[in-house]
């Protein structure tokens, strides 16, 4: 039934959503959300087809890569309040088409939040929530279109306690996973499969001057389907799965800043530094194994008008061992970088470069693949900051990019491609 009225609802929402904005406001309600959307073409004609859906596009950067829309429309409504505490109610739902020719029938509509919030009710600034939500989904790589902790989780928990120098959150969760997800770079999840998961996180403990540290924990116990355990993987149990979590977060030179992430990942986790997947997911095809990603992320003033930002991951899994008896070891390195210069508060150019490079043995077999691209684009919005229109060329190559030596572009017949296209990313 969702697929029949969900889409409806949305239609009428946005159809309303500039009346709706300044409605909101006036009745007092929260009025959220996001979306982006880019078009172009390529060598090959679509930017789908000369990219292709298998290239590591959102390892090398996100400018100049997407050929898709998603979206993201949010309300929210404080119920009831006194001096110290409150009552809150959040919704969101989203949208993504990975197509061109856009209809309700190819469209896929879901909740991304819908929660009941009780704020500071044990005077500890902590937020107690039940229902589905985006759970800290601030450890995300923007760049790279990458969450490497949490996506979108059902569970409850209690938030952000105030507990000594630094706020603790506990939270038990359920990762429900849909026959049609791809992960951040685009791969299918067949092999990925529920879990229940104990999350814990100790964030925004202060070290020195504008520095601070998180910490997080957690366990995600195997809650396969019948369908993958009759059908799909074939009779055999789950592994759980750990992962361990250090942040260090340092502001920069005003309105600079960088993170330095280092993760541990174990038995049905260890997969996921290398597969640029967060830690809410679970590989059902490993037995054993563990694996670490380092990762570091920022943006820094170079001056009035310039800006830099990066991001580099590096992750590791060793000594894997799966049930259909491969083993073997995988490395995954990917960096990315982008120079901004401001030619007023409403345009500016962007030059982003992007490089991966993975490889893995398998039963002694080894395989690399590695791609590189190149972004010139031209940016305008109504103030730095701000929603933005864009114009871009790209230049993207790639050598063995699926492993087996096949061409990665223009339809499996080339090594390299170039697209040119335009890019909304919009936020409210």
């Amino acid at each position: 039934m969702k697929t029949k009225w969900l889409p409806i609802a949305v239609a009428v929402v946005s159809a309303l959503s500039a009346q709706a904005a300044v409605s909101a406001e006036a009745a007092g309600f929260d009025y959220y959300g996001y979306f982006r959307s880019g078009v172009g073409t390529g060598d090959d004609g679509s930017m789908k087809d000369a990219v292709g859906g298998s290239f590591q596009k959102n390892k090398l950067g996100r400018l100049g890569n997407e050929f898709d829309t998603y979206a993201e429309v949010g309300f929210g409504k404080e119920l009831k309040s006194d001096d110290s505490k409150s009552v809150y109610i959040q919704t969101m739902f989203n949208m993504y088409d990975g197509d061109t020719n856009s209809n309700m029938g190819d469209s896929n509509f879901g909740w991304e939040n819908l929660n009941m919030q009780l704020r500071n009710f044990m005077g500890m600034g902590e937020t107690s929530w039940v229902g589905i939500r985006q759970y800290k989904k601030d450890f995300v790589i923007d760049s790279n279109d990458f969450f490497y902790w949490n996506q979108t989780n059902v569970g409850g928990g209690i938030e952000d306690m105030q507990l000594g120098q630094g706020k603790l959150s506990v939270a038990a969760l359920h990762r429900d996973i849909a026959d049609t997800y791809n992960n951040s770079v685009g791969e299918p999840i067949e092999d990925m499969i529920d879990s229940n998961q104990l999350d814990l996180l100790y964030t925004n403990l202060p070290l020195w001057d504008g520095a601070t540290l998180a910490m997080g924990y957690k366990f995600l116990k195997a809650d396969a389907t019948a369908e993958q355990i009759d059908a799909d993987q074939g009779n055999h149990e789950y592994a759980d799965g750990h992962a361990v979590m250090l942040e260090l977060n340092q502001s920069l030179l005003g309105t600079g800043w960088n993170k330095t992430t280092l993760q541990y990942y174990a038995d049905g986790s260890a997969l996921q530094g290398v597969l640029f997947g967060a830690a809410d997911t679970l590989n059902g095809t490993v037995e054993s194994g563990n694996g670490f990603a380092i990762r570091n992320y920022g943006s820094i003033p170079l001056g009035a008008d310039w800006d830099l930002s990066h991001a580099i991951n590096y992750a590791e899994a060793n000594d894997i061992k799966q049930w259909d008896g491969v083993e073997g070891d995988v490395t995954a390195f990917a960096m990315n970088a982008k120079v901004t210069y401001h030619w007023s508060d409403i345009t500016r150019t962007y030059v982003e470069a992007g490089y991966f490079d993975d490889e893995k043995t398998e039963n002694g077999d080894q395989g690399s693949r590695s791609g590189s691209k190149y972004t010139l684009a031209q940016a305008f919005s109504l103030g730095r900051g701000e929603p933005e229109l864009r114009v871009f060329a790209s230049y993207l190559d790639s050598d063995n990019s699926d492993w087996d030596g096949s061409h990665s572009f223009d339809n499996g017949t080339a090594d390299d491609t170039w697209t040119v296209g335009l890019q909304a990313n919009v936020w409210w």
